[in-house]
């Protein structure tokens, strides 16, 4: 109960009965001894010293019982939050992948435009339609594996990199399907690579990078590699790694925790000599 957060707060009622019980005892400890063998004063003694007694025992069942109730409420609580911000930043990359694949289905429709405006010889107007093209296609233009989806996510986030300047290195090894569930490999993929880019901004340019690998193992286990430079303090506390723009747990990696958990896969992370690694294991989700 001490190692877990969640009961901290339970800790300042706790302290009150047993306080009480302490008083008491010092209260009915005879100034004399021979005081408790005058008349029946040492059976009274006794059995309000048991029944005090029962009463803590009582007390520390119901502390316990509330404890464990309000802990239970609090884990809900920041489960219901965890997968609201997961919720919001899959919503939000959905947007941005739709937002591609838009673009990419409208190059025709573009083509046949600027054909049309060729064929009329207005120069001018073909360099002012080209220019509000390209102020609108996204950045996304790499191509990473054949999976639609995980190409999308990895070209979202390397268009970021460029954008910074973050050298931006990607070895994957995926087909067109893969065997686990394609949310929740978004959901790890996308978290890792926030995080990753959160900590290259914060680093000297010389040491920026980010180095991803993906392969297959096995037929139906997908493994994940990212690595990153940093440079600061990582803080943990129980294992768990603190938030560097607040003062709690870090949403991302727990996120990835959860998912990978859910799913019977590992994850592991390692942070040595301003490098930070987070290898995970994929695997196809258990109710399926």
């Amino acid at each position: 109960m001490i190692d877990d957060d969640n009961f901290a707060q339970t800790w300042y009622v706790f302290w009150i009965l047993p306080l009480i019980f302490i008083g008491l005892n010092l209260f009915m400890v005879p100034k004399y001894d021979g005081t408790l063998y005058t008349g029946r004063i040492l059976q009274i003694y006794i059995v309000v010293s048991l029944v005090l007694l029962i009463i803590l025992a009582l007390f520390y069942a119901l502390f316990l019982l509330m404890a464990n109730s309000l802990n239970q409420n609090a884990r809900l609580q920041k489960e219901n939050y965890l997968l609201s911000i997961q919720q919001e930043r899959y919503t939000n990359l959905c947007n941005a992948i739709e937002e591609t694949r838009q673009a990419r289905h409208d190059m025709r429709h573009h083509f046949l435009q600027l054909s049309s405006m060729a064929e009329a010889g207005d120069l001018e107007k073909i360099k002012e339609y080209l220019y509000n093209v390209i102020q609108k296609i996204p950045t996304m233009h790499m191509h990473f594996c054949k999976n639609q989806v995980i190409d999308s996510v990895i070209s979202y986030y390397c268009a970021l990199a460029e954008r910074n300047t973050i050298p931006f290195h990607v070895q994957i090894d995926l087909p067109a399907q893969i065997s686990v569930d394609e949310t929740d490999f978004c959901l790890v993929l996308s978290n890792l690579l926030e995080n990753a880019l959160e900590a290259s901004l914060k680093t000297a340019k010389f040491r920026q990078r980010i180095d991803i690998k993906i392969y297959r193992h096995a037929s139906n286990l997908i493994l994940i590699q990212i690595e990153n430079a940093f440079d600061g303090k990582i803080q943990q506390k129980h294992g768990i790694f603190l938030s560097s723009k607040r003062n709690e747990n870090g949403i991302g990696i727990q996120s990835v925790r959860h998912i990978v958990e859910k799913t019977g896969g590992g994850c592991d992370f390692t942070y040595d000599n301003g490098i930070f690694t987070a290898k995970i294991m994929l695997r196809p989700c258990i109710n399926s």
